[in-house]
């Protein structure tokens, strides 16, 4: 086994804690790009999630965080689902290691400009309860020239990690506010399956959950208006792509 596999148990716990003393999810997903290059011994690290656009369209994978170097146009690009390498494993739900990605089948896909030697790439899903929530890519290891099965049982385990650390920071935001617990506490009623690490499902819930508190208080159908056209313009004056 590699060097980076003996030291293996103690990078995971370390990326492990991280949840306790991160301040946001954004800031979290930045350490934890970090933490996974550290533990795979890699130079370069990118986290991409499955967003949906303003516009409603399909959902599309697009960078949330990054180690190493990273060109900046990256974080502009919208990867459909079955496009490109992160869109296949995306699609697919499969992980890929691929040995000298330019003189593979998927050189046309790769987003990587070619270079002076072989380069290997290691795409994982990034899961959680059966929902996707983005891939991870892993390339660039330090101290060798090759990335091996090995790695890609790591990768295949940190991924697991990444996804139950999403979720960790989506309970801990929700546990801030009064408002969600009594809101979420009230749809689990009739609930028959978790829906916390559904944003778009706690989203809904809070959103009834805030038109059922503005009409028990006695607000008129305008006003609930007024209320939608206020955190329209909140998303659209403070939103991060």
């Amino acid at each position: 086994m590699n060097e980076a596999f003996s030291t293996f148990d103690e990078r995971l716990l370390e990326l492990a804690s991280f949840v306790e003393d991160a301040e946001s999810l954004e800031k979290g997903l930045s350490r934890l790009a970090a933490l996974v290059g550290h533990a795979m011994e890699c130079e370069r690290c990118s986290i991409m999630l499955l967003k949906r656009d303003s516009d409603g369209g399909d959902a599309r994978l697009r960078v949330q965080a990054h180690h190493g170097y990273l060109p900046d146009q990256a974080y502009d690009v919208r990867q459909p689902l079955g496009s490109g390498i992160a869109g296949r494993v995306a699609s697919a739900g499969k992980g890929l290691l691929i040995r000298d990605l330019h003189a593979s089948d998927l050189a046309a896909e790769a987003l990587r400009a070619e270079g002076s030697g072989p380069v290997d790439v290691i795409a994982v899903p990034v899961i959680l309860e059966g929902d996707l929530l983005g891939v991870i890519n892993i390339d660039s290891p330090r101290g060798r020239d090759r990335l091996t099965h090995e790695d890609f049982r790591m990768a295949l385990i940190l991924a697991l990690v990444v996804a139950k650390s999403v979720l960790v920071h989506r309970l801990k935001g929700l546990l801030r506010t009064s408002f969600a617990q009594v809101a979420l506490a009230r749809e689990a009623k009739g609930d028959e399956g978790p829906i916390t690490h559904e944003p778009e499902a706690v989203a809904r819930i809070l959103a009834r959950s805030l038109f059922d508190e503005m009409t028990r208080a006695g607000l008129s159908r305008d006003h609930v208006l007024v209320a939608a056209a206020e955190l329209i313009g909140c998303v659209g004056g403070g939103e991060k792509a």
